[in-house]
């Protein structure tokens, strides 16, 4: 494998979540630090988690998400919380604003690194043209993997762990609704116009996502 490895989902020998599901495959700590993580993403990563999980008790799971209901399914905290024997799983939400950012680190013996554009979800495994960088470590030490691991740290200093109201719907909902409602201020008056009808949309789907 070369020095840096890049890879997207439309030309190459590897996809997006091909190359993400290689971190689960060597022991230590992982953490996803993500805008979006949708069930259908979850559910290809799954067996690769749960095989993580359970080879080794010291193996951890940290995720970092935006807590509202449009980036994060309480579907996914709520299997994650039941195959976590031993206090392996460790949910995190950004509570300051809109997290944009994509991070895939593993640490440990055999530590990694994958950085780019891609959110988990099934649009950025499937269609969207994704872009990201895997950089493996040659141990512990590795000087190109601890810049990351340093801004997670930092970014786990102003989060704080999901509960299980974060996941009660009507908070979610709210939490989605302050988040487009923050977006349309930054955009001119113009731009929201036009984006009206998305806004409609907005609120059907939220209205059948509080009712389903």
């Amino acid at each position: 494998m070369a020095d840096v490895e890049l890879v997207n989902n439309r030309w190459g020998d590897r996809t997006v979540d091909e190359q993400l599901r290689t971190l689960f495959e060597e022991d230590g700590t992982i953490y996803l630090v993500t805008g979006f993580f949708t069930y259908n993403a979850y559910h290809t990563l799954r067996p690769d988690i749960e095989a993580f999980l359970s080879r080794s008790s010291e193996n951890e799971l940290v995720i970092v998400v935006g807590p509202a209901a449009d980036q994060f399914s309480a579907t996914i905290a709520r299997d994650l919380w039941r195959l976590d024997s031993g206090d392996q799983v460790h949910l995190h939400k950004y509570p300051d604003g809109f997290l944009h950012a994509k991070l895939y680190v593993r640490t440990g013996e055999k530590p990694a690194v994958i950085i780019g554009s891609a959110n988990l979800t099934q649009v950025a495994f499937e269609q969207n043209l994704e872009l990201s960088a895997y950089v493996e470590g040659t141990g512990p030490g590795d000087e190109r993997i601890a810049p990351f691991v340093d801004w997670i740290d930092d970014l786990l200093e102003v989060c704080e762990p999901i509960t299980r109201r974060d996941l009660f719907k009507p908070v979610m909902l709210a939490r989605t609704v302050t988040n487009w409602a923050k977006k349309g201020k930054l955009l001119p008056s113009r731009a929201v116009f036009g984006h009206r009808a998305s806004y409609v949309v907005l609120v059907i789907l939220l209205g059948l996502f509080l009712f389903s």
